[in-house]
């Protein structure tokens, strides 16, 4: 809403600036079409043509009442009740505003709406108003036309209290496709879940998930015959990479006890205290080196293991899969044998798990083959496809060092390719990029959006129902990414392919202009 150029907000840059193409003349034009021409749909017409919010609208409608009601009103001043509507559905837009871009709880929105001096602000009447429009709203996207959309899948679920919330996303576009609040996550409820995606269009050819009982027997009853790609981070990553960190500060404990007996025995005094203290030592400094030796080991095993989950090796070619899977199972019968209490029953899940980890390698090589295909040269690829997992690893890189030299690795990388294809690279860049976000590691995206929506139940208590679950999925669903690779684009165009044109606050608005005239005729 950058026309709001009257609201200034000091938070470091300013949130809105004047339109100096929007003229007083304009202004003034403007407010006396919506006065002028009082029917259903102008108002959206309006901020259409002149590229402006709804809100916009209101307000110059309103500071022209303000302005002329007392001179040249007589007897045809807009009724009290239009201006209780105008009233509220300005009220309505602030909350919907606050509450799913500003991410206030409901009380927080009371309180800045009124300190606004606006009407219907109490917190019972916006839980209801925002209840109700989420009513309007569906749970599950709808592929319209009577067409397929084929999808790969990223499954999961959350809790609000004790109640599950089933997600599903694509992991491609980040769409949620649908959002469930369940009575419980057993295997009937996650078949009743992707049964309702199929009826509504929506076919499923790949579904990537952790190793929740219940997504996983309902996968293989609901959607027999399509392979399950294991979350790499849950299965491995997160099995595994806790024991680097626990053997490091084990290793650090033995070395500090090392010192300490070594300072203990250097003031001994008699023989016997002497002997005594130099077997403590002896001891401590045996066990340090153990220590050591055993978090090297296991750490050098363990980068083994996650080298091998790369996509590409490092001339960029498909990391072969039946290569990957030897090394894998070469490292954990290593690991196995190593002096690590508890270890053994993750290793066991990970060789249970490792025919279907790696299916994301198979898939890579088919992204490939089809992109030379269409006509790029194999060593472009191969170039393209570097720089893509750098990029990858950078965005799972959590340490600042490691973020910024696989950022550093990525641009080295594309800087070189763009000196080969010229003018070409961009789009080249672009169809490549396309393609190799196919290859699904992880439901780490689920992930993301999971801690989207627990930004909304940690401000409302986690008192949360279906409609508010509706909202959030429409909000997150057609609202434009500010930063990174998604940038100006919303899930929904990415889903589809289709432009979005309105504003996801416009688009809401019209869904409720549309259903009120509806109740009204």
């Amino acid at each position: 809403m950058k026309e709001l150029d009257d609201i200034n907000i000091n938070c470091g840059s300013p949130k809105f600036y004047r339109r100096k193409d929007l003229t007083v003349e304009i202004r003034l034009h403007i407010a006396f079409m919506v006065l002028l021409c009082n029917k259903w749909g102008i108002i959206t017409g309006i901020a259409k043509r002149y590229a402006i919010s709804r809100t916009f609208v209101y307000m110059l409608q309103s500071q022209l009442n303000s302005a002329i009601e007392d001179s040249f009103y007589v007897g045809s001043a807009p009724s009290k009740k239009e201006l209780v509507i105008g009233e509220k559905i300005k009220s309505l837009e602030y909350s919907l505003l606050l509450r799913l871009e500003g991410k206030c709880s409901i009380p927080a929105i009371s309180g800045i709406l009124k300190k606004m001096g606006m009407k219907n602000t109490s917190v019972g009447t916006i839980s209801q108003n925002l209840n109700q429009i989420g009513k309007y709203l569906p749970d599950t996207f709808h592929v319209d036309d009577g067409t397929i959309l084929y999808v790969c899948l990223a499954a999961d679920e959350m809790y609000s209290y004790s109640r599950p919330i089933l997600i599903t996303v694509d992991p491609v576009s980040t769409a949620i496709l649908r959002i469930e609040l369940a009575e419980s996550r057993k295997t009937e409820d996650w078949i009743n879940h992707f049964n309702k995606l199929r009826e509504n269009g929506i076919e499923v050819i790949l579904v990537v998930s952790d190793e929740g009982q219940g997504i996983c027997s309902a996968a293989g009853s609901a959607l027999s015959g399509i392979n399950r790609q294991p979350d790499t981070f849950h299965a491995i990553s997160h099995r595994l990479g806790k024991w680097v960190n626990s053997l490091e500060r084990s290793a650090y404990a033995a070395i500090e006890n090392e010192y300490h007996c070594l300072d203990v025995f250097e003031s001994a005094k008699t023989e016997q205290v002497i002997q005594k203290r130099m077997d403590a030592y002896f001891e401590a400094k045996t066990n340090t080196d153990k220590a050591i030796s055993l978090y090297e080991m296991y750490k050098f095993l363990y980068h083994c293991i996650i080298d091998n989950l790369q996509v590409f090796d490092k001339h960029g070619n498909p990391r072969n899969r039946k290569n990957a899977e030897e090394d894998i199972r070469v490292a954990l019968d290593y690991m196995i044998g190593l002096p690590v209490n508890k270890i053994k029953k993750d290793i066991n899940t990970i060789y249970n798990l490792l025919d279907e980890l790696l299916e994301y390698l198979d898939t890579s090589r088919q992204v490939v083959q089809k992109l030379i295909e269409k006509g790029i040269q194999p060593y472009i690829v191969q170039a393209f496809s570097l720089a893509w997992q750098h990029q990858k690893n950078a965005v799972k890189a959590k340490k600042s060092e490691r973020r910024k030299y696989f950022a550093t690795k990525e641009k080295e990388q594309l800087d070189m390719i763009k000196m080969m294809l010229g003018d070409d690279f961009e789009t080249v860049k672009t169809e490549v990029f396309a393609q190799l976000d196919k290859i699904i590691q992880s439901s780490a995206i689920v992930e993301n959006i999971n801690s989207i929506v627990r930004a909304f139940l940690n401000t409302s208590r986690n008192m949360i129902n279906q409609e508010i679950l509706n909202l959030i999925m429409f909000y997150h669903n057609h609202r434009r990414y500010k930063a990174g690779k998604r940038k100006g684009k919303t899930p929904m165009e990415l889903l589809t392919g289709t432009k979005q044109e309105n504003d996801w606050l416009e688009m809401l608005m019209e869904k409720v202009e549309e259903h009120d005239h509806l109740s009204a005729a």
